[in-house]
């Protein structure tokens, strides 16, 4: 038996992969630990890479892959008390990352925790407005996202009488917050940071948000929980988020250097807008 185990969700990583589990198994910690991978049909030297290292590499088929159905897979056969999850592309900013995270866990202070998400500058600014809105440097504020699944622990025990639902496409960490939100501790462990950015790509925005539309409705049918409509009840209100959103992005990008994107900023969230709503009427 360990003390924690750590599961690292991943396809095609093999540019991220190696530093991620340099910086791992670099960690200044004394508990006890298990890496677990669990690969969801890697064509690039992904898995090459994980075997140089001492983990346990598991592999499910793409068609069978969701993040709920591959982090539930990858803890169901995990030994430790204390489970971590962490995307394969989110390298930690330290080597006190892991003891930070479940420190709170390990003193009886939470029930689950996240950890800070930091943008490499340049890479995708997008990313980076919501990263700095999601997870800042201080205290987190209200509508901030409460726990993500990229960088968090949590108990096995609390696991165990919650998993993660295997059909939503995201947002699984999301609804699982919210369905134990009441009862649990959920702790933002700014401390805990790692360095997580995505590289611009059109079509990759559309993806996401698309399937991120398509979740909320699938929370919305499953669990009766419908987060737009208590948010932004009305057409008016609807708009106001929209253009919100923009002058978010263009005021981060006047305060950050990225000029260039400030006149696309309008067109790139309305399209993020128009996927986001295909994806929410997709679900009948």
């Amino acid at each position: 038996m360990v003390d924690i185990s750590i599961i690292i969700r991943c396809k095609n990583e093999e540019k991220a992969l190696g530093p991620t589990l340099e910086k791992i198994f670099a960690q200044d910690i004394r508990n006890t630990f298990e890496v677990i991978i669990v690969d969801s049909g890697s064509t690039d030297r992904t898995l090459e890479i994980a075997r140089k290292y001492a983990v346990r590499l598991l592999q499910i088929p793409p068609e069978d892959f969701t993040f709920g159905y591959a982090l539930n897979y990858g803890i169901e056969r995990a030994e430790g008390k204390v489970i971590v999850n962490l995307s394969a592309h989110c390298l930690p900013t330290d080597n006190n990352w892991v003891a930070e995270l479940t420190s709170p866990l390990i003193e009886g202070r939470a029930d689950a925790t996240y950890g800070r998400q930091l943008p490499v500058r340049g890479i995708n600014p997008y990313e980076e407005v919501s990263l700095a809105k999601h997870f800042p440097e201080g205290e987190k504020l209200s509508g901030r996202v409460p726990f993500s699944n990229a960088n968090c622990a949590f108990s096995r025990k609390l696991w165990t009488e919650l998993k993660f639902d295997e059909e939503l496409p995201s947002w699984e960490d999301y609804l699982w917050y919210l369905r134990q939100r009441e009862e649990r501790r959920f702790l933002y462990c700014r401390g805990a940071a790692v360095y997580h950015s995505h590289p611009f790509s059109i079509r990759d925005m559309l993806r996401r948000s698309f399937n991120d539309g398509t979740a909320f409705r699938l929370m919305e049918k499953k669990y009766h929980i419908n987060l737009i409509q208590d948010a932004c009840p009305t057409a008016l209100s609807k708009a106001g988020l929209f253009l919100r959103s923009i002058a978010d992005h263009v005021v981060y990008f006047a305060t950050h250097g990225y000029f260039r994107h400030i006149p696309g900023a309008p067109f790139v969230r309305f399209l993020a807008f128009k996927a986001y709503a295909d994806g929410y009427k997709s679900v009948k």
